[in-house]
Parts: structure tokens; sequence; C-alpha cells
């Protein structure tokens, strides 16, 4: 798709600006939100715009030690929703949207415009509450991706993965704050990092 590449060329990079709103000014504090860290720009950015959408985002808790076996399928061990972070999941939207734009992954990043690719995302957190008391809590997050060149109707999935860790003792929604973003953020790098090195992405 020539015509793809040659509408970039001569454009410089630009970023939606709406994505940058510090996170702190769009959620309120009734729900756990990813807050990116900061994050180096990709050395592989590709050649094309992309429209972010996040079509499921949840947390759930597993039963113990089920992150430390072998089955890969670890919804087959979940017990229940450990937070309900639908009402949120415009924030979480804006909060990957904000990751994406500071690593510069796409040439141009949009929420609602035409594109050149759509990005669709689901994200999954699982907490596994260990076998014993004396185990740490684990935080364990899938991000599963989608390219989809709208044109075409051409696409290529992708899985990031993030595990953390957290306290022995989980005393309520303000302790998985932090473990679920470092668990978040390794996600989303694996994600990223996937989608920057396919070399299919270069011939579209």
């Amino acid at each position: 798709m020539t015509r793809i590449t040659g509408r970039f060329r001569q454009a410089m990079i630009r970023f939606v600006v709406p994505l940058v709103i510090p996170v702190f000014l769009t959620t309120g504090c009734s729900s756990i939100v990813y807050q990116p860290s900061p994050v180096v720009p990709t050395w592989s950015p590709l050649p094309y715009s992309a429209k972010l959408k996040l079509t499921q985002i949840e947390a759930y808790t597993v039963k113990p030690g089920a992150t430390m076996i072998a089955d890969p399928q670890i919804e087959n061990h979940v017990t229940g929703v450990s937070h309900s972070l639908e009402s949120a999941k415009k924030q979480w939207e804006q909060s990957v949207a904000e990751y994406a734009a500071a690593r510069k992954t796409f040439t141009y990043l949009a929420m609602d415009s035409q594109t050149d690719l759509d990005l669709i995302m689901r994200l999954n957190i699982y907490i596994d509450p260990g076998v014993l008391f004396t185990f740490n809590h684990v935080y364990l997050v899938h991000v599963d991706a989608t390219l989809v060149d709208p044109h075409t109707g051409r696409l290529h999935s992708y899985r990031g993965l993030g595990k953390s860790t957290g306290d022995v003792v989980r005393g309520g929604k303000d302790d998985d704050q932090d473990p679920i973003n470092n668990a978040v953020q390794s996600a989303m790098n694996d994600l990223f990092g996937k989608i920057e090195h396919d070399t299919r992405l270069r011939h579209l």
C-alpha cells in the first residue's frame, strides 16, 4: 500500500494534544487507573497513523497459586471480579494512549479520526493471592491487541504480558494500585515491542 507510506514521508510526527493531558486531571479516586511511567521513544517507529480503541478492561481474582502453574490459560482459574473497571474504561483508554504517544510507535495517534490502522486493545488483570499467607500477591496482565487495516480488512494480533508482586497482606484497592501499574507498564512494553519489530508491518 504505497499510498500509505507516501502520504507520511512529508509529514512531521504529530500527536493529538488531548492525549497528553495529565492522568490526574481526568480520573477520580473511585477506581484504579493506569498511570504511565516515563518511556523512551522507540528506535523502530512505524510509518503509519493509528486509531486506538480499548474495548475491554477488567481486574479478576484467580485461584491461589494459579500464576505459578504451567497452564497458560489463566482465564480457566478466575474466581471472581476483583475490581470492576468498566466505569473507568475511558480513563484507561486515555492512559494507554498517553503511553503510546510517548513511545512514538506511530506517526500519528488518534482516538476518533480516520487513520491508516485501527489498534483495538483488550486489557485483563489477574490477581493471585498466593497459596499461603507468607506469599506475596502476584499481578499478571494480558494486553491483547489487533492491528486492522480498515482499507483491506487485513489484521495482525499480538499479546503483551506483564507481571509484578504486591504485599503479602492485601488490605484493599489502594494496595493494588502500584503493582497493577507496574504489571501494566511491563505488558505495554512487551506488546509495543512486538508490534514495532513485526517485519510484516513494514510491507503493508
